[in-house]
């Protein structure tokens, strides 16, 4: 079953020079479960398609259906919704807030969601157990490694137990043992269920997907599975 399915789908921003197209007419699905990489070189417009695919932005042209509904006809307030309680996200410089400590930014959007105090508490240890950070939970991001810091990161996003987990550039900010792990990592997030799509520049962690989609001027070029 499809959780997103876009068809010819671009992305069109107004610049005082005139309008850039950063995605141009892009049809993909994708599926329950499904592992899928995109790269490309800087520019080719990975990001923009990824945030259409988290409904963080709207088609220029195009549609996109998540589970079947279309996004450019949901309000702000309906795809703010969807994005809290489907959809997860991982950045490459973490985006921790500095005051709270582990277990407090895991619980964040948990409590945005309405989850009651002592059920959120059990969910934010129990996440970062799962990351290999409960001996962490009351440190602050400060007192953290950086990829101890990305892994409260994906504690984080998969607090609402999201069915899509998108993550753009999760290991750029790291070194390549510690890229490795947070690899290792979101691979077992996939095998658990969650669908997984990540944007890379690095051709390893883009060749752990079952699917790679390569970009070019906006547009996919090659697909290949395994």
């Amino acid at each position: 079953m499809a959780i997103i399915d876009a068809s010819n789908v671009s992305r069109v921003f107004p610049m005082p020079a005139g309008p850039v197209t950063a995605v141009r007419g892009v049809s993909l699905t994708i599926a329950e479960a499904e592992h899928t990489a995109i790269k490309g070189p800087s520019g080719c417009g990975k990001s923009p398609l990824l945030h259409m695919l988290g409904c963080v932005d709207t088609p220029s042209a195009g549609t996109l259906l998540f589970d079947g509904r279309d996004v450019s006809a949901l309000s702000d307030r309906e795809r703010s919704l969807l994005r809290l309680r489907q959809i997860g996200f991982v950045f490459q410089r973490f985006f921790l807030l500095p005051m709270l400590t582990a277990a407090e930014n895991v619980e964040l959007p948990q409590a945005e969601a309405g989850v009651p105090p002592g059920e959120r508490r059990r969910r934010s240890r129990e996440l970062l157990d799962y990351v290999g950070l409960g001996a962490r939970a009351d440190h602050r991001p400060s007192q953290l490694s950086g990829g101890e810091m990305q892994r409260v990161a994906i504690a984080r996003a998969l607090a609402n137990r999201p069915r899509l987990l998108l993550a753009d550039e999760p290991t750029g900010e790291l070194d390549e043992a510690t890229g490795e792990q947070i690899a290792a990592l979101l691979d077992r997030v996939n095998a658990d269920g969650t669908a997984l799509v990540i944007v890379t520049h690095d051709h390893e962690l883009a060749n752990r997907a079952r699917r790679v989609l390569t970009m070019r001027d906006g547009r996919i070029e090659r697909e290949d599975t395994r």
